[in-house]
């Protein structure tokens, strides 16, 4: 688990254990149908209040500003601002932040759900979603899901991270330390098994080379990627400038391109890939000066690796240039490229 992942977790679970006996104190400003058992504990039917407090909650809790179920919670809890439970088995819906040590249930909220051991059911929130494991469920939000243990489920945010994934990852950007089942659905996936099943544009594991080319060419005369190497493919982000020729106009593309690749000894590789470029003009929109273009290009590629860090390479290839809008052909060029690469990552 990296350093980041750890420190948020630390600091949520800290919160969780804290929050309800901080509370234990205040008094409950509300009304409802309550009643003490044997122990003196406060047990609720139906509570709503500005500040609602209790101890074992069997039914509806409603605080317009905080609702907390210090022990248990079989039912519903709703808080304008923060919702907090022991067990939770229900539902908790809240305007800022859910939190349980326990939950079976569905914990919806506009910025963050937290549970502190593992739980079963739905994590719905805006920001982020934490749970120290999840045993069946699902965590969906915006920005970020993070399961400390074993993830056997499905995650649907941009960022994902499982301790073990047991499941499935949906995300911009998806990361495990183990993947024994399941799969990663993203633009990144990351994980520490190099056996993990991953469908995205770059995947990473343990045995990934990363390599920064930087090249000129005749298609963008100057252009810099990260070429992501696996056991036989690899994938390459990058960007190039002046696309439409070296003139006052500034024009770039954005490109992605995947391939594979064959090691004819220990130094030289023998490539052939096909990519997308994007391409920005910055020009008023015409026929003859387009504002932006697509191109569809494919290249064969030869490599030397001079030594451990630096190598050199070189492409020839062909690319199709396109509108966006119409799809109706700009122009074609041959392509010839040489650069270049500097070992990232072995």
């Amino acid at each position: 688990m990296n350093r980041l992942t750890r420190l948020w977790l630390t600091g949520t679970a800290s919160l969780a254990l804290l929050l309800p006996s901080q509370l234990h104190a205040q008094p409950n400003i509300g009304i409802g149908i309550s009643h003490r058992n044997d122990s003196a504990q406060l047990c609720s039917a139906a509570n709503i209040g500005l500040f609602t407090q209790t101890d074992h909650l069997r039914g509806v809790d409603i605080g317009l500003l905080t609702s907390t179920a210090r022990k248990t919670m079989y039912g519903v809890q709703m808080a304008g601002i923060t919702a907090a439970a022991g067990s939770m088995r229900g539902v908790q819906i809240a305007g800022i932040s859910n939190i349980a040590r326990k939950a079976n249930g569905v914990q919806v909220a506009a910025l963050t759900n937290a549970c502190t051991t593992p739980m079963k059911g739905v994590q719905f929130s805006g920001i982020t979603n934490i749970a120290m494991g999840v045993k069946r469920g699902v965590q969906l939000t915006g920005v970020a899901n993070v399961c400390a243990s074993t993830m056997r489920g499905v995650q649907v945010g941009m960022y994902n991270y499982a301790d073990t994934l047991n499941g499935s990852q949906f995300g911009f950007f998806n990361v495990c330390d183990h993947h024994p089942r399941g799969v990663q659905v993203g633009i990144i996936n990351y994980s520490k098994d190099t056996v993990a099943h991953k469908i995205g544009l770059v995947n990473i594991n343990p045995k990934t080379r990363i390599d920064v080319l930087l090249y000129p060419g005749t298609c963008t005369k100057t252009n810099a990627a990260v070429r992501f190497r696996n056991h036989s493919t690899y994938n390459m982000l990058g960007f190039g400038t002046h696309y439409m020729g070296l003139d006052k106009k500034f024009s770039g593309a954005l490109f992605y391109r995947i391939g594979q690749y064959f090691m004819l000894n220990p130094r030289l590789s023998v490539s052939g890939d096909v990519g997308y470029y994007h391409i920005e003009t910055f020009r008023q929109n015409d026929n003859s000066s387009p504002e932006r273009l697509f191109s569809l290009q494919a290249r064969m590629n030869m490599d030397y690796q001079i030594g451990k860090v630096v190598g050199a390479f070189c492409s020839f290839g062909y690319g199709d240039t396109r509108y966006y809008h119409h799809a109706h052909h700009y122009r074609t060029r041959l392509i010839f490229e040489a650069g270049i690469s500097l070992r990232a990552k072995n």
